[in-house]
């Protein structure tokens, strides 16, 4: 319910054994044609019904995607954009928000709480367990070679040139990063509107993290902050309602007027 900072789960499994496929998912290749050095080139998946094939340097996705990724690329974003993207790093600061909500932030505030639950969930299953595995769209780290990719552990490297292993194990389309905080950021400034501009600046930074750590296109992001956008509205009428119901209802105890 909290998670709206952490990546989506959808995907495929690994192929331990068999063909390996290549740059461009040629899977005339065998384990043993993988390069010296790289003892994960073995263990490079080929995704049935999936685009392994990479786009063109020249199509505008791919400019965009190399823009934002690499030509962006400094030292105050590399420091930045791992906080903005990994969950485990910001979980404190989230968790204190949503207590505070319930413990301080009357009716409002609790329903509000009370609202981020379904809102997440659904924008999560939606953007991960519906779409992903529809579209199965590969990630650029999976089908570019020379990303600028965020591996956890490993920080921050430059992908081969000729990509030769793989580094996710989840489907690209669309962002639920950019759907999960776009929903709960937007559902959130729109409740308390004075902090509309800094929450959709989070969810703007979060979103572009995405591309920026070289694990999706700009046209994940893209949709998932549609996708987020949608879900919040009616989710922000609802709370609306509720709120607007428990505001008006006489405490305990109340004569009636008249």
């Amino acid at each position: 319910m909290l998670s709206f900072c952490m990546g989506a789960t959808g995907g495929y499994a690994d192929v331990p054994d068999g063909p390996v496929s290549g740059p461009r998912g040629d899977s005339s290749a065998t384990a043993a044609d993988a390069p010296a050095g790289d003892e994960r080139a073995a263990g490079r998946r080929e995704l049935p019904g999936s685009a392994v094939t990479p786009p063109g340097e020249s199509s505008l996705e791919v400019r965009i995607f190399r823009f934002l990724n690499r030509s962006l690329s400094n030292p105050v974003l590399d420091a930045m954009m791992p906080v903005f993207t990994d969950f485990k790093r910001s979980r404190v600061a989230v968790l204190v928000v949503w207590s505070l909500l319930v413990l301080f932030g009357g009716s409002r505030g609790r329903w509000a709480a009370l609202m981020l639950i379904p809102l997440i969930a659904a924008s999560d299953q939606i953007s991960s367990h519906l779409l992903k595995p529809l579209v199965q769209r590969m990630r650029p780290c999976e089908v570019l070679g020379s990303v600028h990719l965020w591996h956890g552990p490993e920080g921050w490297l430059t992908t081969p040139a000729v990509v030769a292993r793989s580094y996710k194990s989840s489907f690209s389309f669309p962002s639920g990063h950019a759907a999960n905080i776009t929903a709960s950021m937007l559902f959130l400034g729109l409740v308390y509107r004075r902090w509309l501009v800094p929450l959709l600046a989070v969810a703007v930074a979060v979103s572009y993290s995405r591309i920026y750590i070289g694990v999706h296109w700009p046209s994940d992001a893209l949709v998932g902050i549609a996708l987020g956008g949608v879900l919040a509205w009616p989710a922000y009428l609802a709370h609306k309602s509720l709120s607007g119901k428990n505001a008006t209802r006489p405490a305990p105890g109340t004569p009636p007027s008249g």
